[in-house]
C-alpha cells in the first residue's frame, strides 16, 4: 500500500552518530558494538524527552530526532554531547558522536517518517561533525536566535555534496567548554602585499562584529563572491592567476573547486577546496613564511595524534596509520607525512619543502575523505603530492 502524506510544516532535525563505529566493531566484536549502540541509544532516548523532541529512529551508530523547536534541538544537541563526554569518561569507552542540525519544510507520512530538503542537510552536516561537534546551519540559527550559555562560531559557508548551494554553518558549544581558536585569514590568489596584513584582520573583525561575513568561493578560471559580482573585476583576474597558491597547485587539482577561507594561524595564505563530488571530501592548503614556521604548524598537527609515532607505519591503500618522510625520488626529500583515521573519515597531512631547491616552497596540505575510505584518498595523494609545487 502507498506510503501518503499526513502533515507538513516547518520542523528541525537532528542527526547524531557515532565515530569510528565500524572500526570498533571490527576490533571489539560484535557484543562490545552492540553495548556501546545501546549506551548510546538510551542517551538520546533520555535527552529528547527532555527537550519535548520525538525519536524518529536508531539505527545502530545513528540517530535521527525532529522537534517542533529550533531552540529545543539545539540545547539538546549540547547536551548530548555533555552527556556523551561524561559515559565515554566514566566507561572508558569511544562515544565520540557528530551532531548536524538544519530546520526546514517538511512532510510527515503515514508510517511516521519525514521527507524534506532539511533531512539531506542535517545527515550531511553530521557527516562533517568531529567527534563532540555540534554544527547548525544558518536556517536553524536564525529560528532559534542566540541562545544564553552556549557560544557560537561562524565557519562560514560550505558545499555539501548533492547540495546545491553553500550552506553557511555555525558550530555550537556550552560555554563551560574551552571556546576553540577562531583565528580567520584571508586567501589571496595573487601576490603578498607587505604591510595588507593588518588592513585585512581589521576588515575581518568589522565584518565579524556585523555578523556579516563575506567568502569568496573560486572555481578553475573564474571567480564569484556571494552578494558581489559574477566574476573577477577588470583588473583582478591577472593578479589571481599570478604568484601565490595558484602557481603553487597545478590548475587540474582546483578544478571544480569551491575554495573557502579557513581559520590558519601563522599561514600566509590558506585555502580549503570542497569539491561538489569525487575525491577527497576537503583538502586544505597552506603556505608559511619560512621553513621553522611549517615546521612548527606540521609538529602542531602532529602532537594532536599521541596515537602515532615518528617514523612509524605507513601511509598507503593497505597500512594506514604512521608518520614518515616521503621522497620525490632516490636522495631527493620532499616532506614529511602522516594519516590517521578521526572517526568516519581517513585524514592525510603532508609537507612540501623541496629543500636545497631555488624556488624553496613551505606548505602544510591536509585532504579528508568520509566513510574511512582510505584506498581512495592513497589513489589520489600518490600522484598529487608529487605534483604540488611543481611549478613553483
Amino acid at each position: 500500500m502507498a506510503v501518503t502524506e499526513r502533515t507538513s510544516g516547518v520542523r528541525t532535525f537532528l542527526i547524531a552518530d557515532i565515530r569510528g563505529y565500524s572500526r570498533y566493531t571490527e576490533e571489539c566484536g560484535d557484543e562490545a558494538a552492540a553495548a556501546l549502540s545501546a549506551k548510546f541509544a538510551r542517551i538520546v532516548n533520555e535527552d529528547v524527552e527532555a527537550h519535548d523532541g520525538e525519536l524518529v529512529e536508531t539505527r545502530g551508530d545513528e540517530a535521527l530526532v525532529v522537534f517542533t523547536s529550533a531552540r529545543q534541538a539545539i540545547r539538546a544537541a549540547v547536551d548530548l554531547q555533555a552527556a556523551f563526554q561524561e559515559v565515554a569518561e566514566e566507561l572508558d569507552i569511544p562515544l565520540r558522536v557528530g551532531i548536524g542540525i538544519d530546520s526546514g519544510e517538511a512532510v510527515q507520512l503515514e508510517d511516521g517518517t519525514f521527507r524534506g530538503a532539511a533531512l539531506n542537510v542535517a545527515a550531511r552536516l553530521c557527516g562533517r561533525a568531529s567527534g563532540g561537534e555540534v554544527i547548525i546551519s544558518e536556517g536553524t540559527s536564525r529560528l532559534a536566535g542566540r541562545l544564553g550559555g552556549l557560544i557560537y562560531t561562524d565557519s562560514g559557508r560550505v558545499r555539501l555534496k548533492n547540495i546545491d548551494d553553500p550552506v553557511h554553518i555555525y558550530k555550537v558549544y556550552s560555554e563551560l567548554d574551552a571556546r576553540p581558536a577562531s583565528r580567520w585569514t584571508v586567501m589571496f590568489f595573487g601576490r603578498e602585499r607587505r604591510g595588507l596584513s593588518w588592513r585585512v584582520a581589521l576588515l575581518v573583525t568589522l565584518i565579524a562584529a556585523a555578523t556579516a561575513v563575506g567568502v569568496v568561493y573560486l572555481t578553475a578560471g573564474e571567480g564569484a563572491e556571494r552578494g558581489g559580482a559574477a566574476s573577477p573585476l577588470p583588473g583582478q583576474a591577472e593578479e589571481i592567476a599570478a604568484t601565490g597558491l595558484a602557481s603553487i597547485v597545478p590548475a587540474e587539482i582546483w578544478k571544480d573547486c569551491h575554495v573557502q577561507t579557513v581559520p590558519s594561524p601563522r599561514a600566509d595564505e590558506t585555502a580549503a577546496c570542497v569539491p561538489a563530488e569525487g575525491m577527497p571530501d576537503r583538502w586544505e592548503i597552506s603556505r608559511y613564511p619560512n621553513g621553522g614556521a611549517l615546521t612548527a604548524a606540521y609538529r602542531s598537527e602532529f602532537g594532536k595524534r599521541a596515537d602515532i609515532q615518528r617514523d612509524s607505519g605507513r601511509c598507503n591503500a593497505f597500512v594506514w596509520g604512521g608518520e614518515n618522510e616521503w621522497l620525490h625520488g632516490r636522495n631527493k626529500p620532499g616532506g614529511r607525512v602522516f594519516c590517521y583515521f578521526d572517526g568516519n573519515d581517513a585524514v592525510i597531512v603532508w609537507t612540501h619543502e623541496r629543500l636545497g631547491q631555488p624556488t624553496h616552497l613551505d606548505i602544510l596540505i591536509t585532504a579528508r575523505e568520509g566513510g574511512s575510505d582510505h584506498a581512495g584518498l592513497t589513489r589520489w595523494w600518490r600522484p598529487w603530492h608529487h605534483e604540488i609545487g611543481k611549478a613553483g
